[in-house]
């Protein structure tokens, strides 16, 4: 292998390496979203959805990634597509009463 390939070699997993560490953030903090949302109204909920739009995105262009690995992002993909599917499209608040 030449000095060339292998530094384009060396290249690709530290790109490879920084990708995965950004997916995982991303899944980390649309996880951490959901725990502040109270409707798919609420601008939290949009940036849930740009973190899983982002993962869904950046998964693909990972070359080094272990079928492992992938499964368990995947996985985790999915929980977080659930979980945003299950937020109400309105909050169930009630509005404060009048005093008389």
């Amino acid at each position: 292998m030449g000095d060339r390939t292998r530094k384009l070699v060396a290249l690709r997993a530290r790109t490879d390496h920084d990708l995965l560490v950004l997916v995982r953030r991303e899944l980390e903090s649309g996880f951490a979203q959901l725990a502040r949302l109270t409707s798919r109204q609420s601008p939290v909920f949009t940036r849930a959805q740009k973190a899983l739009s982002t993962v869904e995105t950046l998964l693909p262009r990972i070359l080094t990634l272990t079928p492992e690995d992938k499964k368990r992002i995947e996985q985790e993909m999915e929980e977080l597509r659930l979980r945003l599917a299950s937020v109400p499209v309105y909050a169930t608040a009630f509005p404060a009463s009048a005093a008389s």
